[in-house]
């Protein structure tokens, strides 16, 4: 069984075409801006919408473990969710008639995904698009993930993987057969900045990016850029480098931050590290393309 958090069919910025993508749970990385901050763990986790919360109490009267508090300040309604007292019933989830509340998790099979991507295979074959495997990181489910991508390519429909690039070589080695494209994620230049910021060491990614690289397999080099953290003539440079470097590196995306995460991480009960950063806007935007491209970029799409 894989643990999914979201499924999105006519998914536009996963890979080429029109595809479905699957988001699985779990992440080595701890970055400090992730956009999917619910993809963390492994396991499922409550997530509250406190906004669409008007203090019924339906979710306290099923709730096994006093998850729930609400109580009446003036004309106000509060609700304040104790999560580390919650065990993922999903009771609460379903009595709550608002939709305040929502199981980031579920546990489902290879077969249950495949039953939902064959229904746009249509859309695929016309648009050249197919099946993207997302997160989280796919490979920390790496047994159960494999399982999937067999599936798919048995099927031959295309299948892009998204992922950080922090795993055993030798999986990467098992799995690359059955991917037709590796969005692979390159996040920071410098090995001390990039335990700072992410929790781990860069020397796996840069070993696996060349290792799938030295193989033949393709890869759209996906790029995070953040203010304040790597958004550097030095990152800027390097990732111009590797698109050079590598002949398997078709595309280069720049994935420009986006605060949307701030909320995210609010539902789940988290801090968000960077809640004073803003979103980078269009204009800043083609700044830093300009930039990457004037160290000799050549392979740029904005995703």
């Amino acid at each position: 069984m894989l643990t999914i958090f979201d499924l999105q069919r006519f998914a536009l910025h996963d890979g080429p075409g029109i595809r479905t993508t699957v988001f699985l749970k779990g992440c080595p990385l701890d970055c400090l801006w992730c956009h999917n901050p619910e993809s963390k763990k492994k396991t499922a986790q409550l997530g509250f919408l406190e906004k669409n919360c008007t203090g019924c109490g339906r979710c306290r009267a099923v709730c096994p473990q006093m998850v729930h508090e609400i109580w009446q300040d003036g004309q106000k309604n509060c609700h304040k969710v104790v999560m580390e007292r919650c065990i993922r019933c999903g009771k609460c989830v379903t009595a709550c008639p608002n939709h305040a509340l929502k199981m980031y998790g579920r546990e489902v099979s290879a077969e249950e995904i495949m039953e939902i991507v064959r229904k746009d295979k249509d859309f695929y074959q016309r648009s050249g698009g197919g099946f993207t495997i997302s997160g989280g990181e796919p490979m920390v489910q790496f047994e159960n993930l494999l399982d999937l991508v067999k599936k798919a390519k048995e099927e031959e429909i295309h299948v892009c993987l998204d992922t950080c690039g922090y795993a055993d070589t030798e999986k990467y080695q098992k799995i690359a057969p059955y991917v037709d494209t590796f969005l692979y994620d390159y996040k920071i230049t410098g090995e001390e900045e990039h335990k700072k910021y992410t929790g781990v060491s860069n020397r796996l990614i840069l070993k696996n990016l060349d290792m799938l690289c030295r193989n033949g397999n393709q890869i759209i080099l996906r790029c995070p850029i953040i203010p304040g953290i790597n958004d550097k003539e030095e990152h800027y440079r390097m990732i111009a480098g590797l698109s050079e470097k590598y002949p398997q590196i078709t595309q280069v995306n720049l994935m420009t931050y986006h605060d949307m995460a701030k909320g995210k991480a609010a539902q789940i009960g988290t801090t968000y590290a960077l809640s004073d950063v803003k979103t980078i806007e269009k204009e800043e935007k083609q700044k830093i393309y300009q930039k990457v491209e004037s160290y000799g970029c050549r392979k740029l799409k904005e995703s």
